[in-house]
């Protein structure tokens, strides 16, 4: 219950996430990278906690300020609605997650080259690539038969990206009050087997840090390209990511593998839920148009204002 509570709380989140954060994806993702990457399994230090915030002022974490300016905005606009203030750690871990949905949905529909014509959605003449997607943002989630099939096939094609309705969202992070360890992560420029040493030491696997390779600084993954034990596993994703969901379902699969170690695998499941007089485990967020949300179902059928939370 308190489990299911909390996937309530980060949905309600994520669309004020949406509204103040503008900061690519990518950059996202590679801000939590930077984060999680600090993770020792031998000792159990370091991970996604939140420390990021201490350490712009290392190498290679610069360009991360106004991304995390953007998250401070996102935080105070949600600790102002909700019983229970979120955490920096638990924060970055959902804003890249969150917003990866809507990014999807733009490559999606033909607002961005992502994806050649014939791969995205084609409404009705099956001349005119892309769909309208306003339309699929508002309920029905389609203004025509075609555009709900839009809706749907958009739902079948990233199944398990969704951080609510995909891989089960790990909130309740303990947040770091100062900086990790310096040297943790690679410098940019670092060597093949450098960066193979930095996930075994997380205990993450090969094909996780191929994946994460783009999002970890410029040099990783054409350093990793050139290395024999990496090159079969990037030919693979070259050959599959012409299709929507081939490269993003991965993606989101091997970035939560890597926030899920140290601060995730202690975390509190109680944190961000209220516990009712008669024992009942509710999330801690407003009524939304005056109906107390107890599920994600429920979340998403109340809640469109600033943005929806259907895809999530």
């Amino acid at each position: 219950m308190a489990l299911r509570a909390q996937t309530v709380y980060a949905g309600y989140c994520i669309p004020i996430i949406e509204k103040y954060v503008t900061a690519s994806v990518d950059d996202l993702i590679a801000l939590a990278i930077r984060d999680a990457g600090t993770f020792d399994a031998a000792t159990g230090k370091g991970g996604l906690n939140g420390s990021i915030r201490f350490e712009l002022d290392r190498p290679g974490n610069e360009k991360f300020a106004p991304a995390v300016k953007q998250l401070e905005k996102a935080k105070a606009a949600i600790d102002a609605e909700v019983g229970e203030p979120i955490g920096w750690a638990d924060l970055i871990a959902l804003a890249p997650a969150g917003k990866a949905r809507y990014a999807f949905l733009r490559d999606f529909c033909g607002a961005t080259p992502r994806f050649d014509p014939r791969w995205q959605y084609k409404a009705g003449d099956i001349n005119i690539a892309g769909c309208d997607m306003d339309a699929m943002l508002r309920a029905p989630f389609g203004s025509s038969a075609e555009q709900i099939e839009a809706t749907s096939w958009f739902r079948q094609n990233y199944a398990s990206t969704g951080p609510l309705t995909g891989s089960r969202v790990h909130l309740g992070r303990e947040d770091a009050i100062a900086a990790d360890a310096a040297g943790m992560v690679p410098a940019e420029g670092a060597s093949a087997e450098e960066y193979k040493d930095w996930f075994r030491r997380m205990r993450l696997s090969l094909p996780c840090l191929v994946n994460l390779a783009p999002y970890v600084d410029a040099s990783c993954e054409a350093t990793l390209r050139a290395d024999p034990a990496c090159a079969r596993l990037f030919d693979e994703i070259d050959r599959k990511k012409y299709q929507p969901g081939n490269l993003e379902k991965p993606l989101i699969k091997n970035y939560r593998e890597m926030t899920l170690r140290g601060p995730a695998e202690r975390a509190d499941i109680r944190k961000y839920v209220v516990v009712e007089p008669n024992g009942e485990i509710l999330p801690a967020v407003p009524k939304v148009n005056g109906k107390t949300m107890k599920n994600v179902k429920e979340l998403m059928t109340e809640y469109t204002d600033p943005f929806p939370v259907w895809m999530m």
